[in-house]
């Protein structure tokens, strides 16, 4: 990347929960760049200085609570405001039919099972308040199946010409089925806020498929979309939704050109995302996340689509946490880089400098890329630059108590931009299949000096596969493995046969150690059983079990 224009910013040029829910040491080692189409809605002759975006250093980061993920809350009219019924037998017959441009706090969508699958897109922009969100939700059907809205074919509503189009163009229509979005009659400063979408099956937004516009015109679905596609807003919940078959299964957007123009606090909670991504392309991920407080929690990620290069998720946020979600591949499973679209935002808070990854199940084939990378992916900047390594993540990355199973014939689990970015890893289980040969917990990347690559690994009690190394023995790296506790190392896997539960009298039973100095304690109060549902963890022993599954 030779340029400080980002990737992300040029594709765009061209083409809270509401409801309750969860949310001693031993050496070892040496899209901001949018093009006018796509910049806002509202008042686009607005000048927003890109300065005065910078928010006062927040003190800390503040862990997002722990409410409880059990059961989700049934799809049933609010009782605060209009209730939209949607479905065979119900008042309205379609999607195109709800007043999508004028839902008010307090109102409820409720779109039932068909065994017909909807064909409609739509867009919120509502501004629900904390006491009367707006929410869209699935009434499920007699087997428990979600209601399925497909793109394939998918028709807009009329009223919505005017909603979508702002600053000269109406590029947003190919960009989703479901769009949170400002009305281009809004002020710019305007977010859709405290929004809800629940309990529904997103398909088919992607090249190969076509729907009719809000004019009625055949349109193509562009090559960077999503099945829900987040522009801006406040207090946003996607939850217990089925996300597959699109070019990403959700992409949120932050810029620093106004305070309009912010994703913030979003939460992913509780949804299956799975075969996203554009085949041969590395670009389009499952989840792709850019935005102050994004917690992607309580979620069972999916293989990508066959032949995508993308990761399972992608984030460029501040204030990220993820937690007690199940991730099968990816190029990475969390790829975790520098907020190349809101630099001057991101910098300013503490929160882009601590990330947190726990409670996790994951399988990752080694052999496509790392578990978990951490700092940019941009490089050849230059010192005081805002693009590239001087916006990096830098700061810390706490691992902990999640169980990371790795394919494949070779593997690295950490790959840590620059040595200004630390990992801070315990209570984990990591464990290689027989089938890998080079068992790495480092992989270096390409920077540009004076920068170097290689990252700090502080590595505390965690069980580890017997034969692991530091790196490869085909490479060296700088940067440093640290020790400060000797890991638990195993010849044999200590979980139970194809799952994630540790084997009764294996050495994760009862090792779990507190968090090391200086690192705020953070409970580990949920887990995923086999079928990726939440249960409480419950410890059954002296001390809970090192990974993401007790006994």
């Amino acid at each position: 990347m030779q340029s400080g224009r980002s990737r992300l910013g040029r594709r765009l040029a061209l083409g809270g929960c509401l409801f309750g829910l969860a949310a001693g040491q031993i050496g070892c080692g040496g899209g901001a760049s949018v093009g006018s189409a796509e910049a806002g809605t509202g008042d686009a002759g607005a000048a927003v200085s890109r300065a005065s975006m910078v928010e006062p250093m927040t003190a800390a980061f503040v862990q997002p609570d722990e409410r409880p993920l059990v059961a989700w809350p049934a799809c049933v009219p609010s009782g605060q405001g209009t209730d939209y019924a949607v479905g065979p037998g119900q008042a309205l017959a379609s999607l195109d039919q709800v007043p999508w441009e004028r839902l008010a706090p307090g109102d409820t969508v409720r779109v039932f099972y068909s065994a017909t699958p909807y064909h409609g897109k739509f867009l919120l922009a509502a501004h629900g308040t904390a006491a009367k969100p707006v929410r869209v939700c699935g009434v499920r059907g007699p087997n428990g199946e979600r209601p399925v809205i497909d793109g394939q074919g998918a028709t807009t509503r009329a009223a919505l010409a005017t909603a979508f189009a702002g600053a000269g163009s109406d590029i947003f229509q190919s960009r989703a089925i479901a769009m949170v979005k400002s009305l281009s009659s809004d002020a710019w400063t305007d977010r859709p806020s405290y929004l809800q979408i629940d309990g529904l099956k997103f398909v088919r937004a992607h090249p190969a498929y076509q729907f009719r516009d809000a004019a009625g015109a055949v349109k193509t679905y562009a090559d960077f979309g999503a099945c829900i596609w987040i522009d801006r807003g406040d207090h946003i919940t996607i939850a217990d939704n089925e996300l597959t078959d699109c070019v990403m299964g959700l992409f949120s957007r932050t810029t620093d050109d106004g305070s309009g123009a912010i994703t913030e606090n979003l939460r992913i909670v509780g949804n299956v995302i799975r075969g996203n991504g554009l085949a041969g392309s590395e670009s389009e991920h499952n989840t792709y996340t850019q935005g102050l407080g994004v917690v992607i929690e309580h979620n069972v990620y999916g293989p990508l689509r066959a032949g995508a290069r993308g990761n399972a998720i992608k984030d460029r946020s501040a204030g990220l946490v993820v937690r007690y979600n199940r991730i099968e591949e990816g190029a990475h499973a969390i790829d975790m880089v520098e907020a190349e679209d809101f630099p001057l935002l991101a910098q300013a808070r503490a929160d882009y400098r601590t990330t947190l990854v726990y409670g996790n199940q994951i399988r990752k084939d080694g052999d496509t890329g790392t578990v978990f990378h951490y700092g940019g992916d941009h490089y050849g900047s230059t010192p005081g630059a805002q693009w590239g390594e001087p916006i990096f993540r830098k700061g810390v990355l706490q691992v902990f108590h999640n169980t990371v199973i790795v394919t494949g014939g070779s593997a690295a689990v950490f790959q840590l931009s620059t040595t200004e970015e630390r990992a801070e890893v315990w209570n984990n289980a990591i464990v290689f299949a027989s089938t890998v040969s080079e068992k790495s917990l480092r992989a270096g990347q390409s920077v540009q000096p004076p920068w170097v690559t290689g990252g700090i690994v502080n590595l505390g009690t965690n069980w580890l596969s017997a034969g692991w190394q530091d790196i490869d023995q085909w490479h060296t790296l700088t940067g440093q493995l640290l020790l400060t506790t000797a890991p638990l190392v195993g010849q044999r896997s200590p979980l139970v046969a194809g799952g994630w539960v540790p084997q009764a009298g294996s050495a994760l039973v009862d090792a779990a150690v507190p968090a090391p100095a200086g690192v705020a304690a953070v409970p580990i109060l949920w887990q995923l059983d086999a079928a990726g549902r939440t249960q409480a963890r419950v410890t059954k022993g002296t001390a809970p079990d090192l990974g993401a599954v007790e006994q």
